[in-house]
């Protein structure tokens, strides 16, 4: 799966096809994680950001996400990209803007987004 994919098509919770959606338009749960023998982001060098950076996205392209993953490096993503992942609420305003290694996984239907080196290590968001 490519990132052009998500253009060509509108995102499961902008369908509004769910039960009560004449009221409900959309839910959010996440669940922020720091990996084991790494400091917090904040205190993590270039280094050790690239490190998890590198670790999760082979971990993530690996996880059994809701069909075929795509993973964006967010630091080499362009701008319309990096705008398209945060109007599609798959990533955070300050992910896109952030500096240093990161990155997100998308999974095909686009309801759960894990976001590397945001404010944590990951951070996972499930959308319905």
């Amino acid at each position: 799966m490519k990132l052009a994919d998500l253009t060509g098509r509108p995102t499961e919770w902008l369908r509004g096809a769910g039960p009560m959606n004449e009221i409900v338009i959309s839910s959010r749960v996440r669940l922020a994680r720091n990996v084991a023998g790494y400091p917090f982001l904040s205190r993590c060098s270039p280094e050790q950001r690239g490190e998890i950076a590198a670790m999760l996205q082979e971990v993530l392209l690996a996880a059994p996400l809701a069909g075929e993953t795509l993973y964006v490096n967010v630091l080499t993503a362009g701008e319309s990209d990096r705008q398209l992942l945060v109007e599609r609420q798959l990533i955070s305003r300050q992910l896109a803007e952030g500096s240093g290694a990161r990155g997100v996984a998308v999974s095909g239907d686009e309801t759960v987004a894990v976001m590397v080196n945001e404010e944590d290590h990951l951070r996972i968001q499930v959308l319905r």
